[in-house]
């Protein structure tokens, strides 16, 4: 396994962990990040606020990697779904994601997913 690779499964056990602090660590400190189709944010504050946003609505959180793909030495794609337990419900959500990783850090992320099928899936 790449070390680009190994950063980006990293990055999803700490969302597994439900742990901020270490997502934000696997950021480079100019990093961009492409929730599609959200704006884009850039630098880890902004990255953080984002990420804590949506992961301060779970209870849990369980991303499922469902293909791993490395293009290079430093871009990885992955399949995921990505599962959020919000008010007793879990909410399953199709993504499809690319990494930049450079030095260990990522770089650039793009998730790709459709938010109204997140949003139709919220409970009241």
């Amino acid at each position: 396994m790449s070390d680009a690779t190994t950063v980006v499964k990293s990055l999803i056990a700490a969302f597994n962990s439900n742990d901020l602090a270490k997502v934000v660590s696997h950021f480079a400190g100019d990093a961009v990040y492409h929730n599609i189709p959200v704006e884009p944010v850039s630098g880890t504050q902004a990255i953080r606020q984002v990420i804590q946003g949506f992961m301060g609505m779970a209870a849990q959180i369980d991303w499922q990697l469902l293909n791993i793909a490395q293009s290079g030495d430093n871009v990885v794609l992955t399949e995921r779904v990505d599962r959020f337990l919000i008010k007793g419900k879990w909410i399953a959500l199709p993504v499809m994601g690319t990494f930049e990783v450079n030095g260990g850090k990522i770089a650039a992320w793009r998730d790709y997913f459709d938010m109204n099928q997140f949003q139709s899936q919220l409970p009241a």
